[in-house]
């Protein structure tokens, strides 16, 4: 990463769905100069989480709205973090999967004449279908480009150390952020800092220009799979009236069967739902960077809070509960032809030609006999 006076906005993870779910939102823990502003036009996580080796992946997609020429967030997790690129298609198949199914609700919409003979063809047809050293007391455990981004894993012995090197590397720093930062420190968590640099787009001051970053994936070890659901108090106490709007989380957990997620220590109710639960199509997966444990369920929450109860981290853990899950099917009308047979339209033909023949045959005898009875 270039040390550079830049504009940089700072975020913790906080996710907005995707797709056809994304509306615009706050980005978290925004630093930008006043009047510049950063916000997350979408954004989407999968957590694929394998019990037996306690590794998380952690996999995350976001398209940003901006007037700022740099940005960047920040990402906590337990331990070091590999860092890569994911595969965009894996948020479009997951999306796919978890839609309401279609049910066919059949109307009379018109009459066809298809002769019976065609019935069994019809029939057969359907049955057929198929490590360095920084600052004093902060150490750069890793730098790369991924996905889009500028990433560094960071390691610190004090917040206020920490604090200081994202200042010193264009980071805005302020109470809340070093605040936000010392519970990681404390517990000897990394955070992964990521920037995007992307200024050639800009526009000119004060422009509003959209970006976009593929998927990156963050794999590590942990005791219990997370989100990174805590925000800085000035985040979550105040949400500025002229940049406010609704916000919205999609999060898709896949792990062995159904899981239910909590904000950390129960300092707060998660307002999380679950909208779908249940094993996954293959095709739903095959995009993501590793195969699903053994009898992986897919779990979809929503959680359209604002602001968030971000107080502590969202972990996951097996639900008490563990049937399925999805939402109530959708109806669409499949236009429902009468089928006439041919032989019936013959003999209605017949029997109307036979009329219109005799018709015609009794108006010409009678014209015949008028003609015969004048002198």
């Amino acid at each position: 990463m270039t040390n550079r006076a830049a504009t940089i906005a700072i975020a913790t993870a906080c996710g907005l769905t995707a797709l056809t779910h994304a509306r615009p939102a706050d980005a978290c823990a925004p630093a930008v100069p006043a009047g510049s502003y950063v916000t997350v036009a979408s954004e989407s996580a999968v957590i694929v989480w394998d019990e037996a080796t306690h590794t998380e992946d952690f996999i995350r997609r976001a398209s940003f709205r901006t007037e700022a020429r740099d940005f960047g967030f920040l990402v906590p997790t337990p331990t070091k973090p590999e860092l890569a690129e994911a595969n965009d298609a894996a948020f479009a198949a997951l999306e796919r999967s978890i839609a309401p199914r279609l049910v066919a609700v059949e109307r009379w919409s018109g009459v066809s004449f298809m002769p019976l003979v065609l019935a069994p063809f019809m029939m057969m047809s359907r049955s057929a279908a198929p490590v360095e050293v920084a600052a004093a007391g902060v150490t750069v455990l890793e730098e790369k480009r991924v996905a889009g981004y500028d990433a560094a894993v960071l390691e610190a012995d004090s917040a206020s150390a920490l604090a200081t090197w994202l200042s010193d590397h264009g980071y805005e720093k302020r109470p809340a952020l070093e605040e936000w930062l010392v519970p990681y420190v404390e517990k000897k968590w990394k955070l992964t800092a990521f920037k995007i640099a992307d200024g050639a787009d800009a526009g000119g001051p004060g422009a509003v220009r959209g970006l976009g970053t593929s998927a990156v994936r963050m794999t590590f070890h942990t005791d219990r799979p997370f989100f990174p659901y805590r925000e800085p108090r000035d985040q979550r106490e105040s949400v500025p009236a002229d940049r406010s709007s609704p916000r919205s989380l999609r999060v898709f957990f896949i792990a062995p069967g159904r899981f239910a997620g909590a904000i950390g220590a129960g300092a707060a109710t998660w307002p999380g739902k679950t909208v779908w639960s249940g094993p996954p199509p293959d095709w739903a997966t095959e995009h993501l960077p590793s195969k699903p444990p053994a009898g992986a369920w897919l779990t979809a929450f929503d959680d359209d809070a604002s602001p968030r109860p971000g107080v502590d981290e969202l972990y996951f853990s097996r639900a008490s509960e563990q049937s399925p899950v999805e939402p109530p099917p959708v109806d669409y009308v499949v236009p429902k032809p009468v089928w006439i047979p041919l032989d019936v339209v013959a003999v209605v033909g017949g029997v109307a030609t036979a009329l219109v023949v005799r018709s015609r045959r009794k108006k010409r005898r009678a014209e015949a006999s008028a003609g015969e009875e004048e002198p």
